[in-house]
């Protein structure tokens, strides 16, 4: 009985001095870490714009996450090169591998130009740069010779004006069968859509647009109205996202031609859509395409590195350097998918049109 006793006495010392033993880790206990941080491929959910507010998120890709929390920034950084912004962490948690931190991004840009932020992070460095434009400015008169199509271009102190005929130098199936350019065509057409042709042919016109010279940033942004917004290279109208009566393209997307345009009933050639004519044969998906008559320029449905545009706002354009612009300045992008050229309006103070 005594053995017995001192057995169960025994037995549970043991277990006692096991469960002391087994400490559990409080929780938090552990550092985040990752092991590298790619600033390269930062992106901005806004455009910043000189003596603009500006407020947007930089979302900034790492590796190696462990999948422990991390604390917020307590204190911001400022700006270098552009100065009058400041870029605040946001608290979250890691991902264990590959995941995203983000940057509050606040202020109103001093100047054009690029925006430098030194960004450490759980001991990786590097430094991310937000290109701010000027939201407009002065257009050389240079870059409207691209525009091969036009009759005429003539400047004064504002404004250029682009005369045009609408009569493009490719071929399509809505030219006069006479016309050397006629060309028949089966389809399929724009997003491999069927093709099925429309009454009208290709005519003459006679265009008059008046665009600024400086564009600027439109204090309220006008919608784009029905017809002609703005003038392609090749010297031919382009229209905003609706069919004849506001309404989506539609149906009417089954008569665009071999180039991705088409007449309306006054047989005014124009396109809706990319033209497919230019980004593939007079230039490149990446190309300078034209002019909305709000002044500000039309590219196509790439960057020059070859990746889809990124950060559209709401008027399907943002704001970086390109070959023509070098300082930076506000564009449009063709993109393949609704609204095609244009959003919610213009963006800049529109000039105007007669035909």
């Amino acid at each position: 009985m005594k053995i017995a006793k001192l057995s169960i006495v025994f037995f549970a010392f043991c277990l006692i001095v096991l469960f002391s033993c087994k400490k559990k880790s409080p929780a938090g206990e552990g550092t985040a870490s990752i092991t590298s941080l790619d600033c390269e491929s930062v992106s901005f959910s806004g455009t910043a714009v000189t003596n603009a507010l500006f407020s947007a998120t930089a979302t900034i890709p790492y590796a190696g996450g462990n999948g422990l929390p991390y604390s917020g920034g307590a204190d911001s950084i400022q700006s270098t090169g552009v100065t009058g912004l400041k870029a605040i962490l946001q608290m979250g948690t890691l991902a264990n591998g590959n995941g995203n931190i983000s940057f509050l991004v606040v202020g109103t840009p001093a100047s054009n130009g690029t925006a430098s932020f030194p960004i450490s992070f759980l001991g990786q460095t590097c430094s991310i740069n937000l290109v701010i434009g000027n939201g407009g400015g002065s257009t050389t008169k240079t870059v409207y010779d691209s525009i091969y199509g036009a009759t005429s271009i003539t400047f004064d102190a504002t404004y250029v004006y682009i005369k045009s005929a609408d009569q493009t130098n490719h071929k399509s199936v809505y030219w006069p069968t006479t016309n050397p350019l006629y060309e028949a065509f089966a389809g399929p057409t724009f997003q491999d859509s069927s093709f099925r042709r429309a009454p009208n042919n290709i005519l003459s016109q006679n265009i008059t647009l008046k665009i600024p010279l400086h564009p600027s940033v439109a204090t309220n942004h006008a919608a784009t109205p029905m017809g002609v917004i703005g003038i392609a290279l090749d010297g031919v109208p382009l229209f905003n996202q609706y069919a004849a009566g506001g309404t989506t393209l539609g149906d009417e997307i089954h008569g665009f031609d071999q180039y991705w345009g088409h007449p309306q009933m006054t047989g005014m050639y124009h396109y809706h859509v990319e033209p497919k004519y230019l980004t593939t044969v007079h230039a490149t998906k990446h190309s300078l395409l034209g002019f909305l008559l709000d002044g500000f320029p039309v590219y196509g449905p790439e960057e020059a590195d070859g990746t889809s545009p990124v950060n559209l706002d709401v008027y399907h354009g943002h704001i970086h350097t390109t070959t023509e612009f070098p300082s930076g300045i506000y564009h449009y992008h063709f993109t393949g998918i609704s609204p095609y050229l244009n959003g919610n309006g213009f963006y800049g103070t529109a000039g105007t049109v007669t035909q």
